[in-house]
């Protein structure tokens, strides 16, 4: 029996917790690509598109670095489409939201919604992933909370205080190795 599949690997945003980032869960709802391969950074999987170990490379439009890609002379945009992505939630450890914390943990696509919190930060921190900044808050609960995907938030069983968005249709770019161009 033969598969749909128009990719055998594919890279994007994740970890081994399963498909808890935006990036994963559309990745793995797409259904394009046979495996699906979690990376630290969206900038690891494109040189393993480079090096010929991935297939493509799955980014969403909101990544602020995007451009990196879209002007790499060794990546070609291979696909684009629209995928609603999980709801983002700022959350913590305790039932009540606090007043006031010391930490706000979040992936850089969500610096935005920092102004919607509405309670009080020392600082924030940037992390890698939205299922980063639940680890993150988890390791420092009493002091923190995080903006996250509501995946992330059920997973780590995270009370959710605020829906910061709901249903978002986010753009998806799939990037291939560019093929060699041959002169005449």
């Amino acid at each position: 029996m033969k598969n749909n599949y128009i990719y055998s690997t594919l890279g994007t945003l994740g970890d081994t917790n399963g498909f808890l980032t935006c990036s994963m869960h559309v990745a793995k709802e797409w259904n394009k690509a046979s495996q699906i391969k979690p990376y630290s950074l969206f900038e690891y999987a494109a040189q393993d598109v480079k090096k010929g170990n991935l297939t493509c490379l799955l980014v969403p439009g909101a990544y602020p670095k995007i451009n990196s890609f879209i002007m790499d002379k060794e990546l070609s945009v291979k696909e684009t489409f629209i995928k609603e992505i999980p709801s983002l939630v700022l959350v913590g450890t305790n039932e009540i939201m606090p007043d006031e914390v010391e930490f706000i943990y979040h992936h850089p696509a969500t610096t935005d919604l920092l102004d919607e919190v509405n309670l009080s930060f020392k600082r924030q921190e940037k992390a890698s992933s939205n299922s980063e900044a639940c680890i993150k808050l988890l390791n420092n609960s009493n002091k923190a909370v995080a903006i996250t995907n509501q995946i992330c938030a059920s997973h780590y069983n995270l009370h959710v205080y605020k829906v910061l968005r709901k249903g978002i249709d986010m753009p998806w770019i799939c990037f291939t190795k560019k093929e060699l161009e041959v002169s005449l």
